[in-house]
């Protein structure tokens, strides 16, 4: 099957997806199918992604330095915050940068937000002072909107607020809505600095809890979200369909690290032709109403179409 004939009539664009880019000293392929880039060779990925009518990625940390609180995240010379600064140098405007707000990759619990030692649970209100200087260290270097996914009450509006107050009101907040789930373990494998089974399940939503799912997101909207993303995507079509009619902004949805991972895996066994499956399988998160599509494959599918 050509590449012509796979992307024939779909709803799907370039213009859709969203690259995720794992920043990190060195650059590196791992067993999880990610890969890790050095700054060095960054530049080069993006003319590549901009010459496939992209204009959209979402930067993820992985930095040297680690400690309890994950402090790293906030450096405002840190990985991500030059990263940014380096993007916006050399192409300004024609790419939108995103940037993932957690200190999962940062700490040392791997939990996506500060641990109280006391009773071993993240403490959601100290998490929102951090998670709201992290925020503020992105839009001071320059990233034009940036993604709160660790799942603590009121986050959205942290943040917000305080981006306001230092005068970063046109910075935009893509809020992430994410079910507790295996399916982000290739991630946390390739971005880790130890990789170890991690429950979130306090923070996150149970996948039978649809309802807890959607006044979260509403909630997210009312506090100020420009963006709703939803995690993981295979999972998550219902709701998709769902919120476009509850809430009028903007809806994207990530094809997690695990979905990329099984999609690789059975290509590689000949199980599925790769291609036919995430033209099709995109498609129809564009039909359920998303507008964006953040995925690993997201260069491959460009080029298809």
């Amino acid at each position: 099957m050509t590449s012509n004939s796979i992307g024939h009539n779909s709803p799907l664009k370039a213009s859709n997806l969203i690259t995720p880019i794992i920043i990190g000293k060195y650059t590196s392929t791992r067993k999880s199918d990610l890969h890790v880039m050095s700054d060095r060779k960054l530049t080069d990925r993006l003319e590549k992604i901009l010459s496939l009518q992209m204009n959209k990625v979402i930067i993820f940390g992985t930095p040297k330095v680690h400690n309890s609180l994950g402090s790293e995240a906030w450096n405002n010379k840190g990985i991500v915050q030059n990263t940014i600064k380096n993007i916006k140098s050399n192409f300004d405007k024609k790419l939108q940068v995103i940037a993932d707000v957690c200190v999962c990759q940062y700490n040392l619990s791997g939990h996506c937000g500060i641990i109280n030692y006391q009773n071993n649970q993240v403490d959601n209100d100290k998490t929102l002072k951090f998670m709201s200087k992290i925020s503020l260290s992105y839009a001071e270097s320059g990233a034009d909107t940036v993604a709160p996914s660790s799942m603590m009450d009121g986050l959205v509006l942290s943040i917000r607020n305080n981006l306001n107050n230092n005068g970063y009101r046109d910075t935009k907040i893509m809020s992430f809505s994410k079910q507790h789930s295996c399916l982000y373990s290739p991630f946390r494998l390739t971005a880790f600095k130890k990789f170890s089974k991690i429950d979130k399940s306090t923070y996150q939503i149970g996948y039978s809890n649809s309802r807890e799912m959607m006044r979260k997101i509403e909630l997210d909207f009312l506090e100020g979200a420009d963006i709703i993303t939803i995690k993981p995507s295979m999972s998550n079509l219902d709701l998709i369909s769902r919120i476009v009619d509850r809430v009028n902004c903007r809806i994207a949805v990530q094809h997690v690290s695990g979905e990329f991972a099984m999609l690789k895996a059975a290509t590689r066994y000949k199980l599925i032709e790769e291609h036919e499956w995430l033209i099709g399988y995109f498609s129809s998160m564009m039909r359920a109403g998303a507008n964006q599509i953040i995925s690993y494959g997201a260069e491959e599918i460009a080029a298809l179409i």
